[in-house]
């Protein structure tokens, strides 16, 4: 435990001093905090790391940027008393590493982290992480540039082994070359026709069950044009879930 003066926290949050790989402060999610704290009082103490062994920046913030940036906002006449320090919790990390997998593992158990967090996350952390930063490269590539527009969260479905892997600073890929075909289908669904997440779920579950589980190859070219004379006839216009869609692309694709 270590006592940090406010102006001291003031200093951690400038955008120099906050950690490359973790996530943007949000003023909305500061104004829930204040308001929980004016009610509740400080419920969890900020986690600091000592990161001096790696890098110039003494003291960082591990977890809880937008606690911090809620006690620094804090009106004085909200406060009991007037506090110009905090107790925080400070681990000492040897290498970088130590350092995104603890942020990692803090997060993966908060619902505010979305998948789009981890990539940026796990990108941002660079070739420190080096076994498996091209395929966060990859991914993020394909994300944010090749296939703007396809749910980040549907795309690590579409290429990830596991998506505790994946969160975890550890992605692998599935069958790479597989996931970009069913990318560029996906992407068409989306763009071209304007289809929903259970239709993209729905033609991933149908492909990776023909592929991995029944072990029979995909004809994409075949499934491409299928698919859109069968759309253009507005032959799915039952299909009411991911199963339906599914079944409607096994009907269309084993059609004689």
């Amino acid at each position: 435990m270590k006592k940090f003066k406010i102006k001291e926290i003031k200093e951690l949050l400038k955008p120099k001093n906050l950690l490359e790989f973790n996530r943007d402060i949000s003023q909305r999610h500061t104004n829930s905090m204040i308001q929980s704290i004016n009610e509740c009082g400080i419920l969890r103490l900020p986690v600091i790391g000592n990161i001096s062994n790696f890098d110039k920046r003494k003291y960082v913030i591990i977890d809880g940027q937008h606690l911090c940036n809620a006690i620094v906002q804090m009106p004085k006449t909200l406060f009991t008393n007037n506090i110009n320090e905090i107790d925080c919790i400070v681990k000492k990390y040897d290498n970088k590493n130590e350092v995104i997998s603890d942020v990692a593992k803090l997060n993966n158990i908060q619902k505010s982290w979305n998948d789009e967090n981890y990539l940026n996350a796990w990108y941002k952390f660079g070739n420190d992480n080096i076994d498996y930063f091209s395929n966060y490269a990859y991914l993020s590539n394909t994300y944010n540039n090749i296939f703007d527009g396809l749910p980040c969260g549907f795309l690590v479905d579409l290429y990830a082994t596991s998506k505790e892997l994946f969160r975890n600073g550890k992605l692998e890929f599935k069958d790479q070359a597989f996931s970009d075909k069913l990318a560029q289908l996906s992407f068409m669904l989306k763009i071209d026709y304007n289809k929903n997440s259970f239709t993209l779920q729905g033609l991933r579950n149908w492909a990776f069950d023909r592929k991995f589980t029944h072990l029979k190859d995909v004809d994409f070219n075949k499934l491409k044009s299928r698919l859109k004379l069968s759309l253009k006839n507005n032959e799915d216009k039952n299909c009411n879930g991911r199963e339906d869609f599914s079944k409607f692309i096994d009907t269309i694709y084993k059609r004689i």
